[in-house]
């Protein structure tokens, strides 16, 4: 089985929205600011930036990709990450509006949320953080500049979000049981006495 990298169209939301839409409004949530990289990957239809895959540090900080999602607003969600994410998105551009691709450390992640939060007037919403996944020094800053707001833990929501799979998902994950089969399956016709 061979697969062809596709591109996907800018837009396209890659998430069930009415799902996560009603289970952020079950767990109070208004503005979601994810930020562990298996929900950011999650909400970004499975991108992530090779480039931090293997560690976060760089220099006296570290990669925090964000994605910014508005219950019910697609049309306000941002993705904030590493100025050297904007080839990416010239590549295979990310489904949200807003890109914010400038940070180097979680200080500049978190005053870029922190601005878009205040564009799309939701500064004393509530706001949806993974406390697992949000340095110190990145809540400081949000805290302290959005005083108005109150911050939910979205943990469990997040959880809830991906336990289900879509046909989509399903699909994905069906090619990759194969391609592993079939991986395995070429190994062993290979594969001899002393190899």
């Amino acid at each position: 089985m061979n697969i062809a990298p596709g591109k996907s169209a800018v837009s396209n939301i890659p998430f069930d929205q009415a799902r996560v839409d009603r289970l952020m409004e079950e767990a109070g949530i208004d503005v979601l600011l994810a930020t562990s990289k298996h929900n950011t990957q999650y909400l970004l239809g499975g991108y992530k930036f090779i480039f931090f895959a293997a560690m976060d540090a760089i220099g006296h900080s570290r990669y925090l990709p964000i994605v910014v999602y508005e219950k019910g607003g697609p049309d306000h969600a941002a993705y904030i990450g590493n100025r050297m994410e904007g080839g990416e998105h010239q590549n295979h551009p990310f489904w949200t509006p807003t890109l914010h691709a400038a940070c180097w450390g979680t200080l500049d992640a978190a005053n870029l949320a922190v601005e878009h939060v205040r564009k799309i007037g939701k500064e004393g919403a509530r706001i949806g953080i993974e406390p697992g996944f949000l340095p110190s020094d990145a809540y400081a800053l949000i805290r302290k500049a959005l005083p108005d707001a109150k911050l939910v833990d979205a943990t469990e929501m997040l959880e809830r979000m991906r336990a289900i799979k879509t046909d989509a998902e399903l699909e994905k994950l069906r090619t990759a049981s194969e391609l592993i089969t079939d991986s395995m399956l070429a190994t062993i016709a290979w594969a001899h006495e002393g190899t």
